[in-house]
């Protein structure tokens, strides 16, 4: 069995066991560049017609411009890294920690801005998958911590009942923060319990999220 090997089957322990886990950089650095870039010119130009686009989701500020904090359908989007999001390194992961063969099911570039961005309340993507079914897969295109947002997890809560109590499990806790370098991913099954805090620092919070699952399973689609 190889080092690499050995790695990922950790991570697919941990993932099973705690419903999220830390995988190092995977990509080569020139793809993940070219993924920073791309994501920086579809946030650009949230400044300009994109902003009537039904993709960027935002919100109002009273006497400031709007907060964007999402680009849903990110294969959807008119940007010539899309192509990128298909790279065989990304789908490997995720069919190492579901153990099945898997296909992307939803894209999106979650973001917080610098100083401006709220938290995300503390939610489940999804409860109508068994545990270990589907997962997210967040490429992490900043340093991200507490103090600007970074990813919180309850362990072990993807494997809790449909109908439990966000609030409660989260309050009940462990709140574990699942800081990340440049090029990290992070693996988390969508039935997690999970949230961020917001970004009062000077640094972005951008992330590339990948939703994956069998394409044997047939998946409601994500509105929200």
């Amino acid at each position: 069995m190889t080092t690499m090997s050995r790695e990922r089957e950790a991570v697919a322990s941990r993932f099973r066991s705690d419903g999220i886990a830390h995988v190092g950089p995977v990509l080569d650095p020139e793809v993940l560049a070219q993924l920073k870039a791309g994501a920086v010119s579809l946030i650009d130009r949230f400044a300009g017609p994109a902003r009537a686009n039904a993709d960027y989701w935002n919100y109002e500020v009273e006497g400031a411009e709007p907060v964007l904090y999402r680009i849903h359908n990110l294969e959807k989007q008119d940007w010539p890294q899309g192509e990128l999001l298909h790279r065989p390194e990304i789908a490997a992961v995720a069919a190492d920690v579901l153990g099945t063969p898997v296909v992307p099911t939803a894209f999106a570039l979650v973001l917080k801005e610098p100083l401006r961005a709220a938290g995300v309340p503390w939610h489940r993507d999804r409860v109508n998958v068994p545990p270990h079914a589907v997962c997210n897969i967040s490429i992490c295109l900043d340093t991200a911590g507490p103090e600007n947002g970074c990813l919180e997890g309850v362990p072990g809560s993807h494997l809790l009942p449909d109908d439990a109590d966000v609030t409660a499990v989260r309050d009940a806790g462990p709140r574990v923060p699942v800081p990340s370098q440049e090029g990290d991913f992070i693996v988390h099954d969508v039935r997690l319990v999970h949230g961020s805090g917001p970004n009062p620092s000077d640094q972005w919070r951008r992330t590339i999220v990948i939703e994956f699952a069998d394409p044997a399973r047939e998946l409601p689609v994500l509105t929200s």
